[in-house]
């Protein structure tokens, strides 16, 4: 009995050892393992950087891609903008953003950075006015697309085409096409190139040298084209309920007939939204009602995120 002892002591001590080693093997399966999570993440995060930054400059190359990116970019800018000083967690609700728009997906939280400890309003504000300029500078071109649209309407309505919407379209042709003349007039004689004396010509009986006068009137023409958007969809509408209401019930109930009308309906109240959301912001920069009261940077961010958010939502799905 007694000399079974220290053989059973040795029998433990080595199966002691061997649950040691296999411990030792575990931790460092796991290490390794966790090594290569931790390496495959940042390959993980490399790629989707890159594929972001492809996707990016695939929107940027299509047409009207650099247009509403930046519009997108600057809205939300001016959203910012306005709620830094009142949002603790301002990158959070950055990223929020980004993703109803399905820009982007939220960062995990560990790369969140919180921007409150930094309450410095200019910077993004500085950014958000950096891309207005911008806009506003690629926008000198936006009279030759303005033009070919006005001239392809001036020459009549097409065979089978409603007159009354293309007097409307017209009219609204013509409102845009003079706002962005004013509008670049403006432009060009802030920077100097436009002398203050055609200005103060433009000016009468006034003649004043500033362009503050010239810019509510271009921002008038810009409401009246947005306005004509509300008399166009209930033109539509008008159409629209004449023509269903003369189908035969077995049209009604057509799949095909059903799909079109509920396409034709979606697109209808899309326009109405973006219609929408455009007239405040053009009905207070215009200065007819003495501007929309409590109008700050931060509505104008709301009103054009939802304009043109639908728009940039298409164009970014489409370079995937």
């Amino acid at each position: 009995m007694s000399d079974k002892l220290p053989e059973q002591g040795a029998q433990a001590a080595e199966k002691a050892v061997d649950q040691a080693k296999k411990a030792a093997e575990t931790v460092k399966k796991e290490l390794a393992a966790g090594t290569r999570r931790s390496e495959n993440g940042i390959v993980k995060g490399v790629k989707e950087v890159d594929r972001f930054l492809l996707r990016l400059n695939k929107l940027i190359a299509t047409p009207g891609g650099l247009a509403a990116f930046l519009s997108t970019s600057n809205y939300i800018l001016y959203i910012l903008a306005y709620l830094q000083p009142r949002t603790p967690s301002l990158s959070s609700l950055y990223y929020r953003l980004l993703a109803h728009l399905k820009l982007a997906t939220p960062p995990p939280k560990v790369l969140v950075v919180n921007l409150a400890a930094n309450p410095s309003v200019p910077p993004l504000a500085a950014f958000a006015l950096l891309l207005s300029k911008c806009r506003t500078t690629l926008r000198l071109l936006g009279t030759l697309p303005l033009y070919a649209w006005l001239r392809s309407l001036s020459s009549g309505p097409k065979p089978g085409s409603d007159v009354v919407l293309h007097r409307i379209a017209l009219a609204q042709a013509s409102s845009y096409f003079t706002y962005q003349i004013l509008e670049n007039i403006c432009v060009l004689a802030d920077h100097g190139i436009v002398p203050p004396s055609f200005i103060s010509f433009i000016n009468r009986p006034t003649r004043e040298p500033s362009t503050v006068r010239l810019y509510t009137f271009a921002y008038r023409f810009w409401l009246a084209g947005i306005s004509c958007d509300f008399l166009r969809l209930a033109r539509e509408a008008q159409i629209v309920s004449a023509k269903r209401a003369n189908r035969s019930e077995e049209e009604k109930s057509e799949v095909i007939v059903k799909e079109e009308d509920k396409r034709v309906d979606r697109r209808w109240w899309m326009d109405a939204m973006i219609a929408g959301a455009w007239f405040p912001m053009a009905l207070h920069f215009s200065g007819v009602t003495g501007g929309v009261p409590g109008w700050h940077v931060g509505w104008m961010g709301v009103c054009g995120l939802v304009a043109g958010g639908e728009r940039m939502r298409g164009l970014w799905k489409a370079t995937a």
